[in-house]
This record gives C-alpha cells, sequence and structure tokens, in this order.
C-alpha cells in the first residue's frame, strides 16, 4: 500500500538501519509503527479544528489496530501548531489505515489544502521516543541505544538496591510485576524523557533524513 504523498516514513523492515541495531517484533511478530502529524492552525481556528479533531481521533481509536493517540499544542505567534501521534499495533494496521475510508475523511477535514513533506512522518518501534516536532528526524539506532543503555542501568540498580529488598516479603509474580510496573512508568514518562533532552543535540547532530 503506496503512503499519501505528504508521508515521510522510517520503516522497520525497510532493512537494517545505521548501526545495526533491529527494533524487536512483539510475541505476534509485529513491529508497532508510530505517525506524526504537524498541523499549524491559525488561533482563531482553533476552537473548531479542536472539536473536528476529537471526533476524528475518537473514530481512529476505534479503528482495528490502533494502539491509541496523542496530542501537544505548542502556540506559535498567530497560529497554534499541533503534534498528534498516531500509534498502530503493525505495519498491516497501518497499511489498513492507508486504504482506509476514515483516512480520506482524516485527510478532508484535517490535512492542510496544500501538504508539504514532513507534514506527515512515520516512525517504527522505538523511533517514537526520540523525536518531537522540534526534531522530527529519528537519530540513528546505536544512539538510541546508547541513551536506552543510561536509562536502564541506573533503573535496574536502584531497583535492586532499593525496591527488591522491600518486595522481598511478596510472592516473585508479584513482587517482580510490580517492579516490571515501576520501571515501565519511571522510563516512559521520566528518565527516557529527560535523557532525550539532554543528549539531544548529540542524538540529533548527525542523524540523517530518511524520506522516501
Amino acid at each position: 500500500m503506496t503512503p499519501p504523498d505528504e508521508y515521510v516514513r522510517y520503516g522497520a523492515g525497510d532493512g537494517p538501519k545505521e548501526g545495526g541495531l533491529s527494533v524487536e517484533p512483539d510475541s505476534a511478530g509485529a513491529i508497532p509503527v508510530t505517525v506524526l502529524v504537524n498541523r499549524v492552525v491559525p488561533a482563531e481556528r482553533e476552537a473548531a479544528f479542536v472539536v473536528t479533531l476529537k471526533r476524528l481521533l475518537e473514530e481512529f481509536g476505534r479503528f482495528p489496530g490502533t494502539s491509541g493517540s496523542m496530542v501537544f499544542r505548542r502556540e506559535s505567534g498567530e497560529a497554534v501548531e499541533f503534534s498528534i501521534l498516531m500509534r498502530f499495533s503493525s505495519e498491516t494496521a497501518h497499511d489498513a489505515w492507508l486504504g482506509s475510508p476514515e483516512l480520506v475523511r482524516w485527510r478532508a477535514e484535517v490535512a492542510p489544502a496544500t501538504p508539504t513533506s514532513g507534514h506527515v512522518r512515520r516512525y517504527s518501534g522505538m523511533e517514537a521516543f526520540f523525536v518531537s516536532a522540534k526534531a522530527p528526524d529519528a537519530p540513528p539506532r546505536w544512539k538510541m541505544a546508547v541513551v536506552l543503555l543510561f536509562a536502564v542501568l541506573p533503573m535496574s540498580l536502584a531497583m535492586s538496591r532499593w525496591v527488591a529488598p522491600a518486595l522481598a516479603h511478596l510472592s516473585l509474580f508479584t513482587g517482580s510485576l510490580l517492579t516490571s510496573v515501576a520501571m515501565v512508568l519511571a522510563m516512559t514518562y521520566l528518565v527516557v524523557p529527560l535523557l532525550t533532552k539532554l543528549f539531544q543535540p548529540w542524538l540529533q547532530a548527525t542523524a540523517p533524513s530518511r524520506a522516501g
């Protein structure tokens, strides 16, 4: 399935990336896909745009194979920039979306009249953790691996030193579950965002554009 003209594709499955690190598929062999949509709206049209966007995202959430969405808002002079993250469970689900009537309605009501390169970007696997509206190009995967190592190592040491002893009275399953939940939440909402911001100049310094 060929994506819309304004798509900039970042594809797991398109061949090995710089550094040779691959994104591991889930238990069903599927690699998740994240799409970043950037939309700039005049301030006077923001309220109407938000109403339309909420309705379309509710429809998107009901589409088979989607894994949720997030919207980030940033004021830019007399306009408002929206960065919309749309997640798919697999390439197959994303391809189904590309051929759906839901996408036709999305493009008719949300897409700009004249799409430009970079209006929509697609990321696979963990690339979505390392991009933002200001830095939309995913860095090389070996750099992502380095940052994740800096994130995982101190978390693992902290869990072993302080959390595991405190949960020793619980069953192995319960203690492991609580530890895993704490690590995932801390990594997702605190450690990885903080390290990504800290290492942003290095991450983006030599990241090549992978438009295509």
